[in-house]
């Protein structure tokens, strides 16, 4: 029997490095010692994921639509738990546990492991798992689990950052004297690389589907160091999300376009409905479909929250 430990659709970092990190956890803690543990990722890696696995002379885990799954195979869910988020081959009721950050919001019939914590990293998260078993992550994970955690949370900058966060990520860059500052501003010059993107694949490349109250919203964000190249692509990115919002069949598009060393965001929509909802949700004014929501960079904590209460009270 195999497992596969998987991350979310689209691939990011945090989704694709913890699977790799919590397979060896599994492996090293002889947990399912009699299963094969195999890492895995729900679609190809964007540019932040292939530089820091590069970086670190890290092989990528298998792609899950490249295997064959099999009856007796089962998944363990890293960095995800949504229903929408999974990759179409993960079954259901083939689920064995889920590691996560985010907010809950599953349904099984039977008692699964959850192990779901106000974390700002899925990575922060398996760290405190090799702690707790008294086991050292090999310097190549401990690369990974830095890098995923300045990845979520922008650098120690994003409200989503906790104490332990900041704790852990510190410790591991002293530890493999690495320079904090110069890694994440290498990690966010990878991410914001859109050279060679169509339209479609800059609102896709970093995006979450939610069910705010039965109505689907798209939240796509880009995180860079260089926001006045997107914001030149205004115009194209808006067609762009139209399009996938009509694909997604969801009710409601945005997509965030966040400064990482201004800290600030700003939120493009497609038509009137869509700006009253970032209107009250970030008490601003939208002009040309497009509205400066201040200095908000999570969308788990900053961005999604303040949106869904909007649509719910609607």
């Amino acid at each position: 029997m195999k497992i596969y430990v998987i991350g979310h659709k689209p691939s990011d970092l945090d989704s694709v490095a913890s699977a790799v990190e919590y397979t060896e956890f599994l492996e090293r803690s002889n947990k399912y010692k009699d299963s094969n543990l195999v890492a895995a990722m729900a679609g190809d890696p964007n540019k932040e994921t292939q530089f820091v696995f590069q970086k670190f002379n890290v092989d990528l885990p298998v792609k899950i639509d490249d295997v064959t799954i099999e009856q007796d195979d089962h998944f363990i869910l890293v960095d995800h738990n949504e229903f929408d988020q999974r990759s179409e081959k993960v079954d259901n009721d083939k689920i064995l546990q889920i590691v996560d950050h985010h907010k809950m919001k599953v349904d099984f019939k039977r008692a699964i492991k959850i192990d779901l914590r106000p974390l700002g990293s899925t990575s922060t998260i398996i760290y405190e798992e090799f702690e707790a078993a008294g086991l050292k992550p090999t310097n190549k994970t401990l690369a990974l689990i830095l890098s995923s955690i300045l990845s979520d949370c922008v650098g120690l900058k994003s409200s989503l950052t906790t104490g332990l966060d900041s704790d852990i990520a510190n410790k591991i860059a002293k530890d493999l004297y690495i320079d904090i500052d110069k890694l994440t501003f290498e990690i966010f010059k990878a991410k914001s690389d859109v050279e060679g993107l169509s339209p479609e694949q800059i609102v896709m490349k970093d995006v979450k589907v939610y069910d705010f109250d039965g109505k689907k919203v798209f939240i796509g964000q880009a995180e860079t160091v260089e926001p006045e190249n997107l914001l030149e692509q205004k115009d194209v990115l808006i067609n762009a999300l139209k399009e996938v919002k009509s694909k997604e069949e969801a009710q409601y598009g945005f997509l965030f376009i966040t400064d990482i060393m201004k800290i600030n965001s700003q939120a493009l929509y497609t038509n009137e409905e869509e700006k009253r909802v970032i209107e009250q949700a970030f008490t601003t004014q939208g002009h040309d479909r497009v509205a400066d929501v201040g200095p908000r960079m999570s969308r788990k904590k900053d961005i999604a929250p303040e949106i869904e209460k909007i649509i719910v009270s609607k």
